[in-house]
């Protein structure tokens, strides 16, 4: 049976930490190979770059993912690449292009209603970033640690047909619940919007998706595909709305192998780069 596929005017998606081991990055592959639009905006830590050593872990699902981007492209798709604070050293690259992907610091984004959005990362808006840098690569550190840590228990949940539940996620929500500077990370986002005379705003950098119309402004985050595997979309018509992508692993199987056939076909466009080689001057 044929897998369809969903088309939308605007897919926003954000923090896919490629390169961090133990992401959704083969749920990632499949929603991208099932869903379309003309306009695809990357907010960010689409790279993880404060991944070191030994510890990065870059495998065919990567190297897939960004040949399906680089396949929109060539259809026609306009990729626009906001860099965040884990993949920042592409900021010296913007307003270049690589691949047929636009790279920006930010970008104002006007939905089909006349809406206009502001699209950044949102790390601008994080003391932590901004004063304490030491402390979050720290932060990043102990979050890897949990995620190695919660193997066995996700091991053990699934076999009792229990639902997944993450130790990373449970430390990143009692960080947030905990910190002046993530409660008020959406206020503050959107009180800048306003000033700006923005209609709303489209972030990621805090891994929780989610709509709040805050003082009349939207306030849009995407969450990421290190945990949730979430996408702000917007429709032909420019409603909006957040996009929890769910489905079964037979159908993510399928999917991943019908991406793995993509390279070796002929196309009619230039040839295809290695994936890991788009991105060589930048990759650890």
């Amino acid at each position: 049976m044929d897998i369809s596929t969903e088309h939308y005017r605007t897919l926003f998606l954000s923090d896919w930490h490629l390169g961090l081991h133990g992401i959704k990055s083969a749920e990632l592959l499949a929603f991208l190979e099932t869903h379309d639009a003309e306009t695809i905006y990357l907010v960010g830590d689409i790279i993880d770059q404060w991944v070191l050593g030994r510890s990065w872990s870059w495998n065919d699902d990567c190297d897939n993912i960004l040949r399906n981007l680089m396949r929109k492209s060539e259809r026609g798709t306009k990729i626009v690449y906001i860099p965040g604070n884990h993949d920042d050293s592409f900021r010296s690259w913007a307003d270049t292009s690589i691949n047929g992907i636009t790279i920006q610091r930010e970008a104002v984004h006007t939905t089909a209603d006349g809406r206009r959005l502001w699209v950044i990362h949102g790390d601008e808006f994080d003391l932590f970033m901004q004063h304490s840098r030491l402390l979050c690569h720290i932060g990043h550190f102990g979050c890897q640690l949990l995620m190695k840590l919660n193997r066995p228990v996700a091991w053990v949940r699934r076999r009792l047909g229990l639902k997944p539940w993450s130790l990373a996620v449970a430390a990143r929500r009692a960080l947030q619940k905990s910190s002046k500077t993530y409660r008020r990370f959406a206020r503050t986002i959107t009180d800048e919007a306003r000033r700006l005379g923005y209609n709303g705003v489209v972030c990621g950098h805090i891994h929780r998706a989610e709509f709040r119309l805050i003082n009349g402004v939207e306030y849009w985050n995407d969450g990421d595909w290190v945990d949730s595997c979430t996408a702000t979309v917007e429709a032909m018509d420019g409603t909006m709305n957040t996009l929890h992508y769910t489905t079964d692993s037979s159908t993510v199987e399928r999917l991943r192998q019908r991406a793995l056939v993509y390279p070796k076909e002929q196309t009619n466009g230039p040839p295809i780069n290695h994936p890991p080689l788009l991105f060589k001057e930048v990759l650890p």
